[in-house]
């Protein structure tokens, strides 16, 4: 899911009345030139392309030995990845409770499954981030906090994934030794924590970076920054609480790829999936195709080479696993149809309901 179309100061209006309820579009304001209308298009076609070529390197006459045991594998690895919403949810209530925003679980795990269905299943450059912050600036009216809890969730993942990578090459320093691949996800992990660090920077002076900036996407965004870093300063503990939920929400992630990996009978242990699962997931952040469909089976590939895994088993892990989130995404169909509706009308019961609204917030 991309962040897209947040501007300075009233972004959050404008990209209010940009979406309604069940209209996406696939253009932000202002955005004419011909090459941004054809991007939806060349994504569905690229992913169209990606999905055949992959699926003809699967060997699907030995995944249909997989056996009880198998399916009852993949069963617990989706119970792992539907785990990880809610606790993705968990990860950003901790961010809207340290920028003073209420907010209900309830809702928050809906609007994460409304914004995994937009990512999965729409071409448009509007991503599933902007479907999320969009919603709840609906249901709280706290329009710029809404966008800047959506973003300082998303940059959780620019420091955890880099960190367990290094956690797993300390626990299995062989890793190290895979020579091309080893320099690979050195770089990928770097280059994700140089990013932080540089975003950062720039937020440090938002105001100098709006007013300089011509792009109202980077100025928004920068400003969201600038104002939850500044918050979360000023409260270390609820910093730290929330890198604790985003570890575990890695963490269900990762269970989920581990039996998923069994299922197929692939041997790797669970250290280097420690590695690899962030990586792919660092490198999954470029919007080339739908769900990363590709990204994620070709860079399986060339890590799991060196441990002598063949491409077809790793590009069918990497669709089991592509398999098991288009899944989840699913449950967020109804929240999608909805929109905001069913949230602004629970929202209306709690207000109404003394007492109701403290206690959902606390949840």
């Amino acid at each position: 899911m991309v962040i897209n179309a947040w501007s300075h100061t009233d972004a959050g209006s404008r990209m209010s009345n940009a979406l309604s309820d069940n209209e996406i579009p696939s253009n932000a304001p202002g955005e004419t030139a011909a090459w941004k209308k054809a991007l939806p298009v060349i994504r569905v076609a690229g992913t169209i392309i990606m999905f055949y070529v992959l699926v003809t390197k699967v060997q699907w006459s030995s995944l249909g030995q997989i056996g009880k045991k198998g399916v009852g594998l993949i069963l617990i690895a989706f119970l792992a990845t539907l785990l990880g919403i809610v606790l993705s949810g968990v990860r950003w209530q901790r961010v809207l409770d340290a920028l003073e925003v209420p907010s209900r679980m309830r809702d928050l795990v809906e609007l994460q499954l409304a914004g995994m269905f937009a990512g999965n299943f729409l071409p448009s450059t509007v991503g599933g981030d902007v479907v999320r912050a969009t919603w709840l600036a609906k249901v709280n009216k706290a329009t710029s906090d809404s966008i800047a809890s959506v973003v300082l969730e998303r940059l959780t993942g620019w420091l955890v994934l880099p960190v367990l990578v290094l956690a797993g090459t300390l626990t299995d320093p062989s890793i190290w030794h895979l020579g091309a691949v080893s320099k690979l996800i050195v770089y990928v992990a770097a280059a994700t924590l140089v990013g932080l660090v540089a975003i950062l920077a720039l937020a440090r002076s938002a105001n100098l970076s709006a007013r300089a900036s011509k792009s109202a996407v980077v100025a928004g965004f920068l400003d969201a920054v600038y104002r939850g870093v500044g918050k979360f300063g000023r409260k270390p503990a609820s910093l730290a609480r929330l890198l604790g939920w985003a570890f575990l929400y890695q963490l269900c992630v990762l269970v989920a790829s581990i039996f998923a990996a069994r299922a197929l009978d692939i041997s790797i242990g669970w250290r280097e999936l420690m590695v690899f699962v962030p990586a792919v997931a660092m490198l999954q952040v470029l919007p080339l195709t739908i769900g990363g469909l590709g990204i994620r089976e070709g860079a399986l590939v060339l890590m799991l080479h060196p441990l002598g895994i063949g491409s077809a088993q790793a590009i069918a892990f990497g669709l089991l696993v592509y398999a098991l989130n288009i899944a989840a995404s699913l449950f967020g169909a109804p929240s999608f149809a909805l929109g905001s509706r069913r949230m602004l009308r629970r929202a209306h019961v709690a207000a109404a309901t003394p007492g109701n609204a403290r206690r959902e917030t606390s949840c």
